[in-house]
């Protein structure tokens, strides 16, 4: 059966609309106040457990690692077999591949590394280069609004979709 209702699916059976720009900075916003509370706890259980005060050295590599696992393991499982975060859920966007199957758990993580790669590589070309590279920090998601459909530049990158998948009408967001 084909959908057609222009704001939910694009054209076809089975194609979601890409995430518009504004929802994606509103899942974003609302994805970093949860991530801040997972950080922090997994952060604190990281210190308690190896006394961990913030110094140079060895362990705060270890500490860096462990928070990048960390965000890795929320994202690549939120992410994979059409799960999603409670971000996701409320603002109704879903990560799916080009041809709008969920994401596998490596592809989810390929899109996690992709996206975490980006402004790493700002970031080193803006301190060791040139403090103009700062500037190039948001391009990722500003490429979003330029782009033919709708993708980041992590996504183009990962070979993924952030698409608006509204709750089919008459669905509660809580079953009791």
């Amino acid at each position: 059966m084909k959908a057609t209702d222009p704001n939910t699916r694009a054209e076809g059976p089975q194609r979601f609309a890409a995430a518009t720009p504004w929802r994606r900075l509103m899942a974003i916003t609302y994805e970093s106040i949860i991530l801040f509370g997972v950080i922090w706890f997994a952060d604190y259980a990281f210190s308690a457990v190896t006394q961990f005060r913030g110094e140079p050295g060895p362990l705060r590599h270890a500490f860096q690692v462990f928070t990048t696992l960390v965000l890795a393991g929320y994202f690549g499982f939120f992410w994979s077999n059409g799960r999603h975060s409670l971000p996701m859920k409320t603002i109704a966007v879903r990560v799916h591949t080009l041809d709008d199957q969920p994401v596998s758990w490596p592809h989810a993580l390929a899109r996690f590394a992709a996206a975490l790669a980006m402004p790493i590589a700002v970031l080193a070309a803006g301190t060791h280069l040139s403090g103009w590279f700062f500037l190039a920090l948001p391009l990722p998601l500003v490429w979003c609004m330029f782009d033919r459909d709708s993708q980041s530049l992590y996504d183009r990158v990962a070979r993924t979709r952030l698409v608006h998948d509204p709750r089919p009408p008459g669905a509660r967001s809580v079953d009791v």
